[in-house]
């Protein structure tokens, strides 16, 4: 176990791995359950909001990895879903011809939700379209998937995915050169 830890302390501080420059947070709402009623009882201006925190790693010829954790709120009517991906990792083209400031991104997490005083260990899959409208600013549409491990019945193998749309923005945070 300590040879594993002292391996990957070194991956993270490898120049190779963080020269990418950018710690970005992305903030953003589910606009369906703001504006319209739900077939689970939600009423209008249910919220649902996202926050993603990313680290991106070396720039590749077409875009980079990144990984970061996110969480995830709802105030549901059958009760607040709270969830927070521990570990989120994926990859972002952002090198296509003609089109400079668009990104597209996806990524697979493992997280927990927390509902009904319940920990529901699941997994989920996001996709990522994101627009510069500066060096640090973006505006983005995100898809999620989420295998929702609270709502399945114990006495049954189906499993439950739910999909979600949000829309938010991506700042920039700071940059993490080494070089």
């Amino acid at each position: 176990m300590k040879r594993f830890l002292w391996a990957l302390c070194l991956v993270f501080i490898s120049p190779n791995v963080v020269s990418q420059e950018k710690i970005s947070i992305d903030v953003s709402l589910d606009p369906k359950l703001a504006l319209m009623r739900d077939d689970y009882g939600n009423t209008p201006f249910t919220l649902n909001s996202l926050v993603n925190f990313s680290v991106q790693l070396q720039q590749l010829e077409y875009g980079y990895y990144f990984f970061g954790q996110s969480v995830e709120y709802a105030n549901l009517s059958g009760g607040k879903y709270f969830r927070y991906s521990i570990l989120q990792v994926g990859y972002t083209f952002n090198k296509f011809p003609f089109l400079d400031r668009i990104e597209a991104s996806m990524a697979l997490n493992y997280g927990i939700v927390k509902r009904w005083t319940f920990d529901f260990s699941n997994f989920g899959a996001i996709f990522n379209l994101s627009y510069a409208l500066t060096d640090r600013l973006r505006i983005s549409s995100l898809m999620q998937v989420v295998r929702r491990t609270d709502i399945e019945n114990p006495n049954d193998s189906e499993e439950i995915y739910r999909t979600s749309f949000f829309l938010g923005l991506r700042f920039d945070v700071f940059g993490t050169n080494v070089m």
